[in-house]
């Protein structure tokens, strides 16, 4: 093994690194969770401003929903972007609210 793979090696076992691939799982099923929610309350694609996408880490989930087929993005009327849960994303949604594996809501923005 190579000095960097025993660098990465090394940073992966750490606490602060755990933590963020955690995350990296985490926050798009909490997005996931906050986009159907509000679907389901106003069957209209529910837009950018009423989400909580700080930083890299709420990109990234946006980019990793996007890319897995779970939802879709649309330009907004009164946003710039608007996202809507595919039937896939939906199904997911279904699962894990009926498994109660529901991660922690996002919090309100306001």
């Amino acid at each position: 093994m190579g000095a960097f793979e025993d660098f990465v090696d090394i940073v992966r076992k750490t606490e602060a690194m755990q933590e963020i691939l955690k995350n990296l799982v985490d926050e798009p099923a909490k997005l996931l969770t906050s986009i159907c929610e509000e679907y389901e309350d106003t069957d209209k694609p529910v837009p950018d401003h009423h989400l909580l996408l700080v930083g890299q880490t709420g990109e990234t989930a946006v980019k990793v929903l996007l890319s897995a087929n779970m939802i879709t993005k649309e330009t907004g009327q009164f946003s710039l972007y608007s996202y809507k849960p595919t039937e896939l994303g939906l199904t997911y949604y279904k699962k894990l609210r009926a498994e109660q594996t529901r991660p922690e809501k996002q919090p309100e923005v306001v």
